[in-house]
């Protein structure tokens, strides 16, 4: 957890962008990133004045936020589950709940009857949640949980979690997968191709344990992303590190369904093949990131830094700056 607090000029900024964009832009209703690279740049240590420059150029492409249509309250905001455009009244509803009850009680309230939906839309509305939690940042903790309601739960994927449990758990796991192998299933966006695999994919199952093994699929994730540097296989490590810091406030039986979405997302990209790493050691390369133009760069860096904090691991460390070495900028 970060615990350092937020300047009131980020605070500002983060609560500002917040209130002003919606959660997806076009041409390709691609998700804001705006205060989670914003956050992940003040995670890894940068200063101000290079995520104000940041988030300048980046704010030029997002559009505003409808004005809500109509009130939420909590005897209405289920019948708002899944609908793009209550997404204003449903910050506005997040907003006044944490106000009212603190964040923790807010999150622990609703987030149950909302994790089932975390792989859709590429991970995105739990990693934006994922980073309020991190830097307890009240605004984007309402703003992930708005998008989370707008994008929906997904009652296949828990009862998915609900099936009889693999033989395998861990990195065994995910290798296991690729005898699920469809072509079909890498096609095309990637809510396309998850709702495929959910559709398809009926012999998918969770990994065996107790606990899943957690960290040891956390750390496949991360062998598939270096193994391919594919943009879909970059997800498996931001989002596992969301799923983690958010777990605590989800409810119960959460390996389950972290097992099956990581393993959903595997089959999604393809289910290419990857070799464990040992053990390895870098520096990210902290001066060069404060100049990044790309949200996912900044993004990924953080969220490494934060599973190796997490898990006493540097080849997180190790993995992100072997993929940001040739993309950076010189400083």
């Amino acid at each position: 957890m970060q615990s350092q607090r937020l300047s009131d000029q980020l605070d500002t900024l983060v609560r500002q962008h917040g209130a002003a964009f919606d959660p997806h832009y076009p041409p390709s209703d691609n998700s804001d990133h705006g205060p989670m690279a914003y956050l992940a740049m003040y995670g890894l240590g940068i200063g101000f004045d290079d995520i104000s420059a940041f988030a300048k150029e980046y704010r030029s492409k997002l559009v505003s936020i409808p004005p809500p249509k109509e009130p939420v309250s909590t005897s209405t905001w289920r019948s708002h589950i899944g609908r793009r455009e209550s997404y204003a009244a449903l910050l506005a509803f997040f907003e006044r709940e944490i106000d009212s009850a603190g964040w923790q009680t807010t999150l622990t309230k609703f987030l149950p009857l909302l994790i089932s939906g975390w792989v859709k839309d590429a991970f995105h509305p739990l990693i934006r949640l994922g980073y309020g939690v991190e830097f307890e940042s009240t605004s984007e903790i309402a703003a992930g949980l708005a998008y989370m309601t707008t994008i929906g739960d997904d009652p296949a994927l828990a009862n998915a979690a609900t099936r009889g449990a693999s033989k395998a758990t861990g990195r065994s796991y995910i290798e296991s997968i690729r005898t699920m192998h469809d072509s079909r299933y890498s096609r095309g966006p990637f809510n396309i191709r998850y709702q495929r695999i959910i559709d398809g994919a009926k012999d998918l199952r969770p990994a065996s344990g107790s606990d899943g093994s957690f960290e040891a699929i956390s750390r496949t994730g991360l062998e598939v992303f270096h193994a391919t540097h594919d943009f879909f296989a970059l997800h498996l490590v931001t989002s596992s590190h969301a799923f983690r810091v958010c777990a605590p406030y989800a409810g119960a039986g959460l390996t389950s369904l972290f097992s099956i979405g990581i393993a959903t997302a595997y089959l999604a990209i393809g289910t290419p093949r990857f070799e464990p790493l040992p053990v390895a050691t870098a520096s990210l390369p902290t001066d060069r990131l404060s100049k990044a133009t790309d949200e996912h760069d900044v993004k990924l860096a953080y969220s490494c830094l934060a599973q190796s904090r997490a898990f006493g691991d540097p080849t997180y460390r190790w993995v992100a700056t072997e993929y940001l070495r040739p993309r950076l900028p010189a400083t």
